[in-house]
Formats: C-alpha cells, structure tokens, sequence
C-alpha cells in the first residue's frame, strides 16, 4: 500500500475512533496528492460533518458527485447535513437522489423515513420503515425508529414489541442496545409502569454501572413515588461520579426535605446554586425550606430570582401566594395565585389542600379561581 493511501486508511480509523481532528489532517494530507479520489472526498466531508463545519463538508460531497454522479454517496452526504440544518424536505430530496442509485439500501431507507417523520408525514416514514424490515429484518435501526413514531401516536405495544426485536438484534452491541433500552424506559415511563421502567433502567446499569442518565432516571422514579432513601441514594451516585451535576443536588436535597431534614436539604440546594445560580428549581425550592423555617423576608427573595429567571414557572407564584397568605396579605395571594393556576392548572389539586391556604379557601375570590 503507498504511503499515501495509507494516510487514508488511518483517517478512516481514527474517524471510526472519533478522533475527528487527526481524521481530518490525514484525510487533507491524502487528497494533497490524490485530489480526485472519490473516497477520500467523501471521507473529508463525513469528518467535517462531524466536527459541525456544514459548508465545507458541502462542497466535498458535491465534488464526489462531480467526480462521480452516480455514486449515491454524495447524495447521502448532502442529505446529514440537511437534517443538522433542520431542512428536512431538502434531506428528503437527497435520500430520494441517493436511493435512485441504490434502491434497496436500507441504511437509506431507514434515513428516509426519519426525515419524512421530522416533516410530520407520519405515515410515509411508517412505510418507508416497514420497507426497509422487509429488505432487511436483521437491520435494527428501523424497528427502533418504528418505535419511537409508534410511541406518538400512542401504540405503546406495538411500539414495545419493535423495541424488543431491535433488542434482540442488538445484543452484544451495547451502545446502541443502550440507546434501545432507554427508549424502552421511556415507554414505560409514558405508560406509568414504574415497575418495568426500573427494571429496563436495571438491564443498562447492567451494562454500564455508571450511567449517569439512568442512575438519575431511578432516582426521579423513586422521588416520585415517595421513596425518598431510594432516590436520596441514586441521586448520591451521580453526584459521587459527576460532582458538578447540580441537578443531582437539587434531587437530593428535595428527598432529604421530604423526609423532614429541610436544613441538610438547605446544604444541598446551596450546593446546587453554587454550581448553577440560575437554577430555576433551586431557587423556589430554596425559598420554600426558608419560608417552611418561617424564614419570609428570606424567602421572598428567592422565589424573586426565580420568576427573574423564567417568568413561566409556576412554583415561585404559588409559593409566594403562600408566603402572602402567611403574612395575611390576601390581595396580592390571589394575584399570584391566580398566575400560577394560569401557568399550571394543575395547582388547583394543592391550593385545594395546602395549609397555608386554609384560611383563604373560605373566600369568594378563591371559590372563583378555583371554579
């Protein structure tokens, strides 16, 4: 092999690699003594792609299709970079070029009918996946794209059964049996089976302990269904493995103040800000454990910064028409109340139990927003 196509090779490995720079520099030295090679071309726009450089990576695919108009990998190449730009009809038009050249690539296929699904053409993409299980039934990335379309419209069996055909096709393969079986989860989620999502979280742990994203997911299905321990010790995991995850400090100091420890929930909330001082949870939350000491003036302030940060969360809102009934303000309660029952409704259920509301409850402007 010459020293030059031997650059080649080594581009594609570390491009394999996702050493994308130094795929880069080998792939730019090679084409400096073989400017008309198809492949080197097509590799250089694959890696600038990679790296975000769009533009680039357009002119080296249209010169693989100068160099040769019927290789559909020029088409191909077109069409990831307009999916990156959001231009899916554009993606769509590429794919069609690029399947006209080879109409039985279920890679292409498969791509096709996430593009259609990104323009909303449901049933197309639905087609052109069922197409594409037929071509190929081995090929799991059309089961799993079926699935996720499945999943918006609500078939949530036919969706699961998808899923665990592309598992089944997968094993062995644990990055993209990961990506799977997080979508399996999700599914679950969606189905409120919190006992088979946690089982699917398990399965990955399974195959990377520390995976921060479902270390985190168990943690969030155990704080909702008031396992405070539980989730207290998941949400310790990612903060051990990942110690500027503040998410993970907020989740922890909510157990921890679930289980009445609201000043160790302080600490971790303050742990929280330091890392993110716009943390918009931490903020109300803090407010609410400061306000729960009797701690108003405090308080206000907080639940201030929030809204500072997102005038469309509704806690702050509530929180302070607490905090105003606590004072025995009921004109400015009601203000705030009502915004935050116009951000979420679903405030309505706790407005109707909170004790700090008792009192307001009686009034004729409450029955009114609550109506």
């Amino acid at each position: 092999m010459s020293e030059g196509y031997q650059l080649l090779e080594q581009g594609e490995r570390l491009l394999a690699e996702n050493r994308i720079d130094e795929a880069i520099e080998r792939f730019r030295r090679f084409l400096d003594g073989f400017p008309d090679d198809i492949e080197g071309q097509y590799q250089l726009g694959i890696a600038l792609y990679e790296r975000g450089e769009l533009e680039e990576a357009i002119l080296r695919f249209e010169r693989v299709r100068m160099l040769s108009p019927i290789d559909p990998r020029s088409y191909d190449g077109m069409a990831l970079v307009m999916m990156e730009k959001g231009d899916f009809e554009g993606a769509v038009n590429y794919y069609n070029e690029a399947l006209e050249r080879d109409p039985e690539n279920v890679d292409l296929l498969n791509e096709l009918g996430v593009a259609y699904h990104e323009l909303g053409e449901e049933d197309t993409a639905l087609a052109i996946y069922e197409r594409a299980i037929q071509l190929e039934p081995n090929f799991g990335y059309p089961y799993y794209n079926k699935a996720r379309l499945l999943v918006g419209k609500g078939r949530y069996d036919e969706a699961i059964g998808n899923l665990e055909t592309a598992i089944s096709l997968y094993k062995g393969e644990r990055e993209k049996l990961t990506d799977v079986l997080f979508e399996l989860a999700g599914v679950y989620e969606d189905m409120l089976d919190d006992t088979k999502a946690v089982e699917v979280y398990g399965e990955i742990l399974m195959l990377d302990l520390d995976n921060l994203e479902a270390l985190a997911s168990l943690g969030s299905i155990h704080l909702d269904n008031c396992e405070y321990e539980k989730a207290a010790a998941y949400f310790d995991r990612v903060i051990k493995l990942d110690p500027q995850n503040d998410g993970a400090y907020l989740e922890k100091g909510y157990a921890l103040g679930c289980m009445g420890d609201v000043e160790t929930e302080l600490e971790y909330l303050e742990r929280c800000l330091a890392i993110n001082p716009n943390n918009k949870y931490a903020l109300s939350n803090k407010g609410a454990a400061l306000m729960e000491r009797g701690m108003l003036a405090e308080a206000e302030g907080f639940f201030r910064r929030a809204i500072e940060v997102d005038e469309e969360y509704s806690w702050p809102y509530y929180n302070l028409a607490c905090l105003c009934a606590l004072r025995g303000d009921k004109e400015p309660c009601i203000t705030y109340l009502k915004r935050a029952l116009e951000l979420d409704p679903a405030l309505k259920e706790d407005a109707m139990r909170d004790i700090c509301l008792e009192k307001l409850r009686r009034s004729e402007a409450f029955r009114r927003l609550i109506e």
